[in-house]
């Protein structure tokens, strides 16, 4: 089963391809001096990663200029992460993501764990924390359920969280290959007229799917509860459509 989460890459490529053309000077150097960078195992990570795929270089997360081989230039401006100001300092992570990732960024902004990175609270979780520093990782449900266990312990006040979210994520999943299925069927149906309508119908559903996402990255399980839910009757909606459209 796909990723939910994983139609974000969709935003991702878009919004990344205005920079895809754009040469990088940065990993060509750090590669030709491995024994000399920091964390040089965070190269082969982005050298295989969507990010590296769609031509994002370390200069969008980091700063400098990737048009220079001059050392002193290239990493003009460029700070290191426990800097308030820097790009990946924890507090600014959100910020540093959105504008390839808007929705979900945004959410998580606007999300308690953001307000307690906000005051210092360097327990709470970043973009990082799931999706790894440079691989940009898709985390399973399970995955996602064993992290949020680390902080939202048995016992604690918020206990029952992880178990919550990891079962709204699968619901999200299966809700989006059945979205896809039925999407498919759509592309049947002979009258163009009730075709546009039901397309229309299947963005309908999906964008609510992606709500849901959101509503993930927020770390709202009521609201990946609700979005789930109203997704799931316009894809029964749809489905009937498709049954009367087939007699």
């Amino acid at each position: 089963m796909r990723s939910i989460i994983g139609v974000a890459a969709l935003g991702f490529a878009l919004a990344a391809s205005s920079v895809a053309a754009q040469p990088t000077r940065c990993a060509e150097c750090h590669f030709a001096n491995l024994s000399a960078v920091p964390s040089p195992d965070y190269l082969g990570e982005w050298e295989h990663s969507a990010h590296a795929r769609h031509g994002v270089g370390c200069d969008r997360c980091h700063g400098g200029d990737p048009l220079t081989y001059l050392p002193t230039e290239a990493h003009r401006g460029v700070l290191n992460r426990t800097n308030p100001n820097s790009p990946i300092h924890p507090a600014n992570l959100a910020r540093t993501c959105a504008p390839c990732h808007q929705a979900i960024a945004v959410a998580f902004s606007r999300g308690l764990h953001q307000v307690l990175l906000d005051a210092g609270d360097r327990r709470s979780p970043t973009c990082v924390t799931c999706h790894g520093a440079m691989s940009a990782r898709v985390p399973s449900p399970a995955a996602l359920e064993t992290r949020c266990a680390s902080c939202h312990t048995s016992g604690s006040a918020r206990e029952g969280y992880p178990a919550l979210m990891r079962a709204g994520l699968e619901t999200l999943n299966g809700l989006r290959d059945r979205c896809d299925r039925l999407a498919s069927a759509v592309e049947h149906v002979p009258d163009a007229t009730e075709r546009l309508e039901l397309r229309l119908e299947a963005a309908s559903a999906r964008d609510m799917l992606l709500q849901g996402i959101a509503g993930a990255h927020a770390l709202s399980v009521q609201t990946v509860q609700e979005r789930a839910a109203a997704a799931r009757n316009q894809l029964d909606a749809l489905a009937d459509a498709l049954a009367v459209s087939s007699r």
